[in-house]
């Protein structure tokens, strides 16, 4: 499936007021030719794994020949999923004038040997493009995207190296197709230890509705039921087992599931990210899987009732026709339950065609 755009749609069917709603990017396909490689690095980011105390330096002026920087102090905490296949980096920024949360999600494919990198903040959610690339033989990781600044085409390059063993980032542009580069963003870390105070560990204050998806942290075996024909006369649906972990960051105003399902003629490992804007009160849910990455097309938006129960919209194409697709959460601590639906006549009437029930590992 391939997600549509008509956001207004998605707007009048959750009933939030348009000026409070802002429209989140949608998710994109990495968009660079990037060099084939043979090599396995898979495990190319376990450096980074861990606690640190980090340190930006921001060109002030990106590509008017500033040479003014500033700088800028926050912490991180990078941790594994997927076995080290896939990373998240819960970070965060503290400016001369303003504080940034930040996250970097980060995928391995085992097919092509190339890493894709999805940065995203809590006012933004996950911004489109991702970096794709690989590290070499030498231990340096470079990252590419084609992209745009103030209106102007560019090449981003995300750069990775370990001088001394930690972790140095630098993201550059290009404006002449990659034969030039301007560095305009550097990050140094240090390792400090895990019981360090940080962003991970930090006691916010949260609203009600960043608490919603409280019940599903932990460990959990799943059992998952899938029709197999959708929007079609076939009843016929089929099951799958699989296990999830449930972890929080951003002070647990977004959280990231690692899961997998044993299906009859496939095995899947999946990811779910989800954040809260505390802005609008609404939760973005992103989806993907090992062999796909993040799943293209705009997020799944909502929040949840009173009584527990999580809406979470999203529009979408099935077999070539528009449809709306509606993820429901029902809260319950003991056997929290999903249940996904379609809709082909603009939310009028459901169909559901996925369910998964959790049980306590």
């Amino acid at each position: 499936m391939k997600r549509i755009a008509p956001f207004a749609l998605i707007c009048g069917i959750l009933a939030v007021p348009a000026a409070a709603a802002s429209v989140p990017t949608a998710i994109i396909k990495p968009n660079y030719p990037v060099a084939e490689t043979t090599r396995d690095g898979s495990h190319d980011f376990d450096f980074e794994f861990g606690t640190w105390r980090t340190h930006y330096c921001l060109l002030k002026d990106r590509l008017v020949g500033s040479h003014e920087w500033y700088d800028c102090y926050g912490t991180s905490v990078i941790r594994p999923y997927w076995n080290g296949s896939g990373n998240l980096e819960d970070g965060d920024l503290t400016c001369p004038k303003r504080h940034i949360g930040g996250m970097t999600l980060r995928m391995y494919d085992a097919r092509t040997h190339q890493w894709t990198l999805w940065w995203g903040t809590r006012a933004l959610g996950v911004a489109p493009p991702p970096q794709i690339g690989h590290f070499n033989a030498g231990g340096v990781g470079e990252f590419y995207s084609h992209d745009s600044w103030k209106g102007k085409p560019i090449i981003t390059r995300f750069q990775w190296t370990k001088p001394n063993g930690n972790p140095h980032f630098a993201q550059a542009f290009s404006t002449d197709g990659g034969r030039t580069w301007e560095t305009n963003w550097t990050t140094d870390y240090e390792r400090v230890s895990a019981s360090s105070k940080g962003v991970w560990n930090a006691i916010e204050p949260r609203d009600a509705g960043a608490r919603g998806f409280d019940f599903l942290v932990g460990r959990w075996k799943t059992h998952y039921m899938r029709m197999r024909h959708p929007l079609s006369s076939d009843r016929e649906w089929y099951s799958c087992d699989g296990t999830s972990v449930v972890t929080t960051f951003w002070s647990g105003s977004a959280n990231l599931e690692d899961g997998d399902l044993r299906c009859p003629t496939q095995y899947i490992r999946g990811v779910t990210l989800r954040l809260y804007d505390a802005a609008t009160r609404r939760w973005m849910l992103y989806w993907g899987t090992q062999k796909n990455g993040l799943a293209t097309g705009l997020p799944q938006i909502g929040r949840f009732n009173t009584a527990g129960v999580g809406d979470f919209l999203a529009p979408d194409t099935f077999d070539g026709k528009p449809i709306v697709v509606r993820y429901r959460w029902f809260a319950l601590r003991t056997n929290p339950r999903f249940e996904e639906a379609f809709s082909s006549d603009g939310g009028k009437t459901w169909q559901t065609v996925w369910t998964t029930v959790y049980t306590k590992a």
